[in-house]
């Protein structure tokens, strides 16, 4: 496959939106103040990974943006997303900040930057490295055929990986081009922390190492960030996802079928 020659950006593409509520009009105006819009498909089917197939079933352009129903695209998004395709590449997700609609997730967040570049130790990195598809350019090709397995959380992961299987890369933006406007959802930390298992994209010795440094993490976004919040944020998410991780561990080594989805 070609590496690092120019493409076009594409003119007009298709925009899917889960969403079980439907979309606003102020919504509508703004993806197509922000996309040149072919179509704008929308999926009511419960749960994430099901709504997402059968809207990338619906796609009619050579090029799709998934962007999620809670999310506000900055007014660069388009030209930095289609700035960064060549053939070679098969997605670019939008770097995103909760910083309008969580503000302890995002202190928190920078504090762990901040405290990854004072230790030069990327292992202190506190975000897990899976993707979002929340506000996401996605080339149709990448995906042709997908088949995703019911899965809660990972979806967009999931995707990554039959993009990079099918020879593009996925790459994400350096800067922020896109706001949460939601409180950080901590409910399905222990999904993240069992399906991650399943699905082969945690371990662990990892989640084990990451709790046994929360004191450090915990005390440093406190004196970093003046934020009380950020720290028990960080306790509950990291122990919720052990809590997945362990009981996945559990039941792989008892030989639940539940293990078989790492392998679809």
């Amino acid at each position: 496959m070609n590496r690092g020659k120019e493409e076009q950006a594409p003119t007009n593409v298709d925009v899917l939106v889960p969403s079980l509520k439907g979309l606003s009009n102020e919504f509508e105006e703004h993806l197509r103040s922000r996309i040149p819009v072919h179509c704008i498909l929308t999926s009511s089917v419960i749960g994430p990974a099901r709504a997402r197939q059968e809207l990338m079933d619906r796609v009619d352009t050579d090029w799709f943006a998934f962007v999620d129903d809670d999310v506000k695209l900055r007014p660069n998004w388009w030209s930095t997303v289609t700035g960064m395709i060549d053939p070679g590449v098969g997605a670019v997700e939008g770097l995103w900040s909760y910083l309008v609609g969580d503000k302890k997730v995002d202190d928190y967040t920078r504090a762990m930057a901040k405290l990854v570049k004072l230790l030069r130790r990327d292992s202190w990195r506190d975000r897990i490295d899976r993707a979002f598809t929340g506000d996401t350019l996605v080339r149709t090709a990448a995906v042709k055929n997908i088949r995703m397995p019911n899965i809660p959380v990972w979806e967009d992961e999931y995707i990554r990986t039959r993009v990079e299987k099918n020879g593009y890369r996925w790459l994400r933006t350096s800067d922020v081009v896109c706001d949460h406007l939601r409180r950080y959802n901590l409910g399905p930390s222990y999904n993240v922390g069992r399906y991650g298992y399943y699905l082969g994209r945690l371990s662990l010795k990892v989640q084990l190492k990451r709790v046994a440094q929360l004191p450090v993490k915990v005390l440093f976004s406190l004196a970093y960030t003046r934020n009380i919040y950020t720290g028990s944020f960080a306790i509950e998410k990291d122990f919720k996802i052990l809590k997945g991780v362990l009981q996945a561990y559990v039941q792989r080594r008892s030989g639940s079928p539940l293990y078989e989805l790492s392998r679809q």
